[in-house]
């Protein structure tokens, strides 16, 4: 019976701690006109800068920063709409010029970036040569079907359009945008690649460069 007294006589300041605790934390939030209470101030009370103060933390002594050259801030439009759009100055939102040249150079790392990129990405629906017959076609038994890269519609597009469907994505998201996942240049360089995939089913000996063809013994004869 001691015993049991004396467990209680200790628990009873540690259930009144808790219940006090819960109240104090139950009060915070509730409107008042008198300034909060917080125990732990971590960084609620900090140090600020108004317009053209000083900061002793920097060398010249402004708290406000200059901008760094040549930098474009996060979320604002991109000036080179070749570039990040694919779309031509000239071009609206009801009327869009795409490009019909890739604004990038083209070598042999870009097109080797462009297959990494499409095989990661693209494959799975648009399968590795292009065909529309991806592992995401088969396991859905032909019930999901992407474009074949190799159709004339596809085949037509300018290159602008092509980024733009790697870029925003095509019909409400059937197929998704890329945006976040690819840079500038990689989604480029997918185009670059598409393109590649498209002339593998439609060149001929005079689309290859006359160096190569006498270097593998090819004749436009054969």
């Amino acid at each position: 019976m001691a015993q049991i007294k004396c467990k209680i006589k200790i628990m009873s300041p540690i259930l009144g701690a808790a219940f006090l605790s819960l109240v104090l934390i139950g009060c915070r939030g509730q409107r008042s006109k008198e300034p909060p209470i917080i125990p732990i101030q971590n960084m609620v009370e900090q140090t600020s800068y108004g317009p053209q103060s000083q900061n002793e933390n920097f060398k010249d002594g402004r708290a406000y920063r200059p901008q760094i050259l040549e930098t474009v801030e996060f979320g604002k439009d991109k000036t080179n709409t070749r570039l990040y759009q694919g779309k031509e100055p000239e071009s609206t939102a009801q009327n869009p010029v795409w490009v019909k040249k890739i604004p990038i150079e083209i070598n042999d790392k870009v097109m080797q970036r462009g297959q990494i990129s499409y095989n990661i990405f693209c494959s799975p629906c648009h399968d590795y040569a292009g065909d529309s017959n991806g592992l995401v076609t088969q396991r859905a038994g032909g019930s999901i079907r992407p474009s074949n890269l190799h159709d004339k519609e596809r085949l037509a597009l300018p290159v602008g359009k092509i980024y733009d469907a790697i870029h925003n994505g095509v019909n409400n998201w059937n197929m998704p945008g890329f945006a976040s996942q690819l840079s500038v240049e990689d989604k480029w360089a997918v185009v670059a690649y598409v393109r590649a995939l498209q002339l593998t089913r439609r060149a001929s000996l005079e689309d290859i460069p006359s160096d190569i063809k006498a270097k593998n013994g090819w004749s436009n004869k054969q």
